[in-house]
């Protein structure tokens, strides 16, 4: 009898052993499983904040509090329209971070101050253009109720086409959406717009509230 107890004691003790060592493994495992997801998720934060970078930080968050934009948007829009090169020029002559065009630039200048004081070269300064990218953004976003993907059509196609399509039933039902876009061109830019827009929201705003 003595034998028989000593051995269900023994094997007792076995099974304890045993899940108390799975147990310990199950935790390890999950610590190991979490820290390298935590590892993981922070270097594609970074691969990714490479693609979708901040520059001209301290231009892009004056301006957005000055004209009351989102600086996620106005990322998303330099990143779109030049990929953060100040001296870039397009065919068509838009100029600089944003993109402006000449006839745009001073038409802005009326606006704010009644006269054109700066001429178009001066787009190429990043203080300037990004002063009056996000100006014009905030003129378009005003127009359209805050709608990002109208405003980011009228900013690619101008805002006399936005509007024609607006009033169009076949291009939007409420005049302030737009449900179909006419120029391909525009409609893969305001694609691009919300996307890269989403991803700066996505990966900094963290940053933000912190």
């Amino acid at each position: 009898m003595a034998d028989r107890y000593t051995e269900e004691k023994t094997r007792g003790h076995g099974g304890c052993g045993f899940v108390l060592t799975l147990l310990l493994v199950v935790v390890l495992i999950g610590g190991l499983l979490l820290f390298t997801t935590n590892v993981l998720d922070g270097y594609k934060t970074r691969i990714y904040r490479f693609f979708y970078p901040q520059k001209y930080v301290e231009q892009v968050t004056a301006c957005a509090a000055e004209f009351h934009v989102d600086d996620a948007l106005i990322y998303a829009v330099i990143r779109t329209e030049s990929g953060f090169r100040e001296e870039v020029e397009s065919h068509a002559g838009a100029i600089g971070l944003m993109q402006l065009m000449p006839s745009t630039f001073e038409g802005l200048q009326t606006v704010r101050y009644g006269e054109v004081t700066m001429t178009a070269d001066m787009l190429f300064d990043p203080d300037i253009n990004i002063e009056y990218g996000t100006y014009l953004l905030s003129t378009l976003l005003a127009h359209y109720d805050g709608n990002i993907a109208t405003a980011a059509a009228a900013y690619n196609a101008g805002m006399t086409n936005v509007d024609s399509w607006l009033s169009d039933p076949s291009c939007s039902s409420d005049g302030i959406t737009l449900t179909s876009v006419p120029y391909e061109e525009t409609e893969r830019y305001i694609e691009r717009i919300e996307k890269a827009y989403e991803m700066y929201e996505a990966l900094y705003s963290a940053d933000t509230e912190s």
